[in-house]
């Protein structure tokens, strides 16, 4: 008798090659699960039916997601190579438009720099709040736009908001320097030169002894309070 041939298939009437019947007959699949499909026929059917509109949709959202982006960063690059007033209603344009897109938190970031070169720090604290109410805590952006903040109450003499937002860089590695030197410099401003002394030693004993620069503007600022007392 000769050896079976693996790729022999069974004969398949012509008929039944559209059927889902046929189809299992032609995969080889397991009776077991044969018999499964064939008693929950329509269970399988609706199933398969569900997973291509499936891949069909999210095959069509990826592709509307693309374009929105592309989109996005034309809108915004084109609102960049503006200026003045022209430039901030291109951005609320791309912030509007493309809500919840990467170029429209950028264009919020950079109406409210905006705000702050024409010196309206009181605008400029505003949106870097709302910037940063979008944003999570765990964002790389969070402490740059808490420095827009900081700054922008600084400029506008809110030194209280000013000051805390410079205590919460304190605490975040890579930004202990605009930090400490920051709030430092609001309580020198407010006449609390103690204080202000205080975080100026604290931050000179923290920093490294090859920051020579850094060292010695510190040093400089402590002399000066001291040379007042």
């Amino acid at each position: 008798m000769a050896n079976e041939d693996i790729f022999d298939k069974e004969y398949v009437d012509e008929r039944d090659k559209n059927s889902l019947e046929g189809l299992l007959e032609q995969l080889n699949l397991p009776p077991a699960v044969i018999k499964f499909v064939k008693e929950h026929k329509r269970l399988v059917q609706a199933g398969i039916a569900g997973l291509i509109i499936l891949v069909v949709g999210w095959s069509l959202y990826s592709s509307y997601r693309d374009g929105k982006i592309e989109k996005s960063s034309e809108a915004l690059f084109s609102a960049q190579e503006s200026s003045d007033q022209q430039m901030l209603d291109k951005l609320a344009e791309v912030e509007k438009k493309f809500k919840g897109t990467d170029a429209a938190l950028w264009a919020s970031i950079n109406t409210a720099q905006e705000y702050m070169n024409d010196s309206k720090m009181i605008e400029a604290q505003q949106k870097f709040k709302e910037v940063r109410d979008d944003l999570k805590a765990s964002s790389p952006l969070w402490p740059l736009v808490s420095v827009g903040i900081a700054q922008s109450s600084e400029a506008a003499q809110n030194f209280e908001e000013a000051a805390a937002e410079y205590t919460k860089l304190m605490e975040l590695e890579g930004y202990q320097d605009i930090g400490y030197l920051g709030t430092a410099r609001i309580h020198e401003l407010q006449g609390n030169n103690d204080k202000a002394l205080e975080l100026y030693e604290n931050y000179l004993a923290m920093l490294d002894p090859s920051a020579t620069l850094q060292r010695v503007m510190v040093e400089e600022k402590i002399a000066r309070i001291k040379a007042v007392k």
